[in-house]
């Protein structure tokens, strides 16, 4: 059994975080478990930026002995207290998880970025992979589930 771990898919809002986590599951927002490599993961598609509240309880409440394998959607804002993004990784970590980040780097449509900043905040955290492309979901979903299968090793 691979050690209990978060993947996060980490953009702003509307970057396409839950697109991505719903192209992985063949299109369906329904679907609230997949398994990638032989390896079944729990699917929290809202983030922080969706439902800020819900997201934070939840995210803090969940553990490893109910939920070992995670796939959730993130966005970095570390500013926003209402997000408390700090304060839900750390408690993540201090449950027994290790977190990893696929960050959409650009926004896709519009080509806004994410901060230098974001990205040095996540690192304190855990590993952190950039994808750099303007893409479709289906094309983010296979890169994503990718990564996913190569943290999964770890």
């Amino acid at each position: 059994m691979s050690k209990p771990k978060v993947v996060f898919v980490v953009g702003h809002s509307n970057w396409g975080k839950s697109q991505t986590l719903r192209a992985l599951t063949a299109g369906s927002h329904h679907v609230r478990q997949t398994e990638i490599a032989g390896v079944n993961y729990f699917i929290r598609r809202m983030s922080n930026d969706d439902q800020p509240e819900g997201f934070v309880k939840r995210m803090k409440a969940t553990r490893p002995t109910r939920w070992p394998q995670i796939l959730a959607a993130l966005c970095p804002d570390f500013d926003d207290p209402a997000k408390d993004t700090a304060a839900v990784l750390q408690s993540l970590r201090d449950n027994g998880y290790k977190l990893y980040f696929w960050v959409l780097g650009i926004q896709y449509g519009t080509g806004n970025r994410i901060s230098p900043n974001e990205i040095s905040r996540l690192r304190k955290f855990g590993k952190v992979e950039i994808f750099e492309e303007i893409a479709e979901a289906s094309v983010r979903a296979k890169k994503f589930r990718n990564y996913v299968i190569d943290v999964g090793k770890a």
